[in-house]
């Protein structure tokens, strides 16, 4: 049990050792591309690859290189120095949190407003509550992200706390790192069930599975906040007009079709 609650995902080291191991990049590849490196929350995965294929169609002078993981684990790195230009992370703490300790040009803006889900890779009774569900002798695991790093980790504590059923399963919880890890403890039958986004049920593997909706009254808005990073040093002409450009296309018509898509909503300032 101890061994299975500590997994930590492959990705996420993946994520370090790319960090760790690379300096501030070139500003152009050998294509003559303008590249900029995009952290972003593991619950975004599959939004922010379609954004990212529409934007470089608008602009294929411009390269995205990606990485994703949980925002604690990400902002972590990018205090250590890891060459990141945009963050985008699963709540507004983290960036925030970067900004006031200088590392980013501007205050977090959300880009996205997440909703978490309940889910299940098992047949399940769809008429049972999420209470009902969770305290059934059938269920052994639910899987739910790291708390400490991970915004909807923190948000399903938070629904477990407010229907009063937190004490009578928090024995039954296994913590993955980020959603990408909660999600892997489903896909394999390890949990019975997860809390998870519910873009991770609008993906075409996932459209068919059991989910239950959670009531939003029951954990804090997921504001999800993007920042650009300050440089260490001052960058080209060219790859600072593509990062901007690419901040200000997060807010497009074109990116707010992908958040409906996804089971996110759109933040009206």
């Amino acid at each position: 049990m101890k061994n299975f609650k500590t997994l930590i995902l492959l990705s996420l080291i993946f994520v370090n050792g790319v960090f760790s191991e690379t300096t501030e990049p070139d500003f152009y590849t050998p294509n003559g591309e303008t590249e900029i490196f995009v952290a972003v929350a593991a619950n975004f995965k599959s939004p922010f690859e379609d954004i990212r294929v529409i934007f470089l169609k608008q602009n294929p002078k411009i390269k995205i290189t990606m990485v994703f993981g949980a925002s604690g684990q990400l902002t972590s790195q990018i205090r250590n120095g890891a060459p990141v230009n945009l963050f985008l992370s699963a709540d507004m703490d983290f960036p925030l949190a970067l900004f006031n300790e200088g590392f980013t040009q501007n205050k977090p803006k959300v880009y996205a407003i997440g909703k978490l889900i309940l889910m299940s890779h098992k047949e399940k009774n769809r008429s049972s509550s999420v209470s009902e569900h969770l305290l059934s002798e059938n269920t052994k695991f639910i899987a739910i992200a790291n708390p400490r790093t991970a915004p909807y980790g923190r948000a399903a504590e938070e629904t477990l706390k407010y229907y009063g059923i937190y004490e009578k399963v928090k024995e039954k919880l296994v913590f993955g790192e980020s959603i990408t890890q909660v999600n892997q403890f489903l896909s394999t039958g390890s949990a019975d069930f997860g809390f998870t986004s519910l873009s991770t049920a609008k993906s075409k593997e996932n459209h068919n599975l059991f989910c239950q909706n959670i009531d939003s009254k029951s954990y804090s808005p997921i504001h999800q906040g993007v920042v650009i990073i300050k440089p260490k040093e001052t960058p080209a002409t060219e790859k600072n007009l593509a990062l901007h450009q690419f901040f200000d296309f997060l807010s497009s018509k074109d990116v707010k079709s992908i958040l409906t898509k996804y089971g996110y909503d759109s933040y009206e300032e």
